[in-house]
């Protein structure tokens, strides 16, 4: 089954976004939110952490490393940073966050549920759900509203999913082999952590240093899954690079 997101840092998330009376994405300015949190964001060089919070019980200082500046992926850093602000107030040590507690998209544990809360900040349900009611989608729509809420692609793919009425699946893979994965309750095909690409997929070709279309094409099912029923199974795949030797794939099937 599907990761269910953290109802309490999901809810307190959207306490926040309605006190503050957020009504479009370009109004969820997060270092303005920060401040109003009495959190300073400061832009720092960190070795081995993308974001680290100080803080009392009141104010909090969030460092975000110089490369996190490099994309959208610092506005992340500082939402999960707030996150922990906000549903840890125990922690009054440093809480440093690695780019892997950045990436725990599927897991469990606080990590996870900061991101769940920056998920929920950075894209409300109430502002973004009514967005991924797209036809045949692909990761051209995901890549539309990163770009409308400032986000990374990946973290929008996995809210996208979150609320997309169509089948479709987010696949994670690095050095060729499948990472990590989310999907749609009504997403068919089981694909397995840990499986090395087929040949037969878009995301394997790009491993293999192959030109790939940026659109959505046609696979095999059984290309990505040994389900049953994945052989008689057209998906439709869009990948891309996201990083030197990772690749992100957008699957959908027909309901």
């Amino acid at each position: 089954m599907p990761r269910s997101p953290h109802p309490a840092a999901v809810a307190s998330a959207k306490e926040l976004v309605a006190r503050l009376r957020i009504r479009h994405p370009r109004e969820i300015d997060i270092e303005l939110i920060a401040a109003d949190l009495r959190i300073l964001v400061r832009k720092m060089s960190l070795q081995h952490e993308e974001g680290r919070l100080l803080r009392t019980a009141t104010h909090g200082i969030v460092n975000v490393s110089h490369d996190a500046y490099k994309s959208n992926k610092w506005r992340f850093v500082v939402a999960h940073e707030i996150g922990h602000f906000i549903r840890h107030p125990e922690n009054d040590n440093y809480e440093a966050c690695t780019r892997g507690d950045l990436s725990n998209y599927t897991g469990t544990g606080r990590e996870a549920e900061a991101n769940d809360f920056a998920s929920e900040l950075l894209m409300p349900e109430v502002l973004f759900k009514k967005r991924c009611d797209r036809n045949r989608p692909s990761l051209r729509d995901v890549g539309e509203l990163a770009e409308e809420f400032s986000t990374s692609l990946t973290a929008t793919a996995l809210r996208f999913i979150r609320f997309a009425p169509e089948p479709c699946a987010v696949v994670h893979s690095t050095n060729g082999s499948v990472d990590w994965l989310d999907w749609t309750p009504n997403f068919r095909p089981g694909i397995r952590k840990r499986t090395k690409l087929d040949g037969r997929t878009y995301a394997g070709d790009l491993f293999a240093g192959k030109a790939v279309d940026d659109r959505s094409s046609q696979v095999d099912g059984d290309a990505w899954s040994d389900s049953p029923w994945a052989a008689d199974m057209d998906l439709f795949e869009h990948s891309r690079k996201v990083g030197p030797n990772s690749v992100l794939t957008f699957l959908w099937h027909k309901a």
